[in-house]
């Protein structure tokens, strides 16, 4: 039982912070049709944006190099929105491949900025608590309740702020929003602006669980695109429970049995979503 209930708190925890990057995904799949590639690298541009700022020579507080963080991943994103997105017209298969070639040139260029070497990054809130025989460090606590403060923001942000009720008109319907006066345009600025915010948050948190090295955002950008497709590309609601399933999958496989069989068990449960329902659990057509 105890063993049990270790592998459901990590998994569970693990998952909030897939859900956070995901969310970012999805949420620019949904409102734009588009893959970000970039993503996963503003995961790890983060992460180490926080440990220089907290930890190196300016020794900000943990938030304040966050919200920085947070700050600079938005304004990549938003350049990379006018550079490499605009351009293709927000062309599906062009921006898929043009987000590629970007997301291998800055980790390349990270290779050669950073180094191999992984970086730890002090805890935030040290310390072990005991629930209920299941020993599971604050700092983990304190990342799954920031990953659920964060995700109820995005939804109330969504459904009672104007900029949050105009990406979800252009959601639904682009032609329509444009008629009603809502700049598509504004709308996508704020996608990227909220999705790289999202990215950067997860990227902290798994920086600070897990440690930092160029290559971490590529695991977390797999993740997210495992998730989104189980859930169904564009359905948020579908993107918290693949990302929370996931995350518990994962925790049990390598637990049991190794984290080398993670990618397999959750490819192989991808497929037979798939196969049984194409758009996913939360899928609808986005064809228009």
């Amino acid at each position: 039982m105890t063993l049990a209930l270790q592998i459901v708190t990590s998994g569970l925890v693990t998952g909030l912070i897939y859900m956070l990057i995901a969310l970012g995904v999805t949420l620019l799949f949904g409102i734009m049709r588009v893959v970000n590639f970039v993503h996963g690298e503003l995961v790890m541009l983060s992460a180490f944006a926080v440990y220089f700022l907290g930890v190196g020579e300016l020794g900000l507080p943990f938030a304040l190099a966050m919200l920085c963080a947070a700050a600079a991943a938005a304004a990549v994103g938003v350049l990379c929105q006018y550079v490499l997105f605009r351009p293709m017209h927000y062309d599906i298969l062009n921006c898929f491949i043009i987000g590629i070639g970007a997301s291998f040139a800055i980790r390349s260029a990270s290779w050669a900025i950073f180094g191999p070497e992984p970086i730890a990054i002090p805890a935030i809130v040290p310390g072990v608590m005991n629930l209920g025989g299941v020993f599971i460090a604050n700092q983990r606590l304190f990342a799954a309740g920031l990953c659920v403060v964060l995700a109820i923001a995005l939804y109330l942000f969504l459904h009672y702020t104007r900029p949050g009720k105009a990406m979800r008109a252009v959601e639904q319907d682009r032609e329509a929003a444009l008629l009603m006066g809502i700049s598509s345009e504004q709308v996508y600025v704020t996608a990227f602006i909220v999705s790289a915010a999202l990215a950067a948050v997860g990227g902290a948190m798994l920086g600070s669980l897990f440690g930092i090295d160029p290559e971490m955002g590529a695991e977390p950008l797999l993740k997210s695109f495992i998730i989104v497709q189980i859930g169904g590309m564009g359905s948020i609601a579908g993107t918290v429970v693949a990302a929370l399933f996931i995350g518990l999958t994962d925790s049990a496989t390598g637990t049991l049995f190794g984290g080398e069989l993670a990618f397999i068990i959750d490819f192989a449960i991808l497929m037979l979503i798939l196969i049984v329902r194409p758009r996913g659990l939360f899928g609808y057509d986005v064809s228009h």
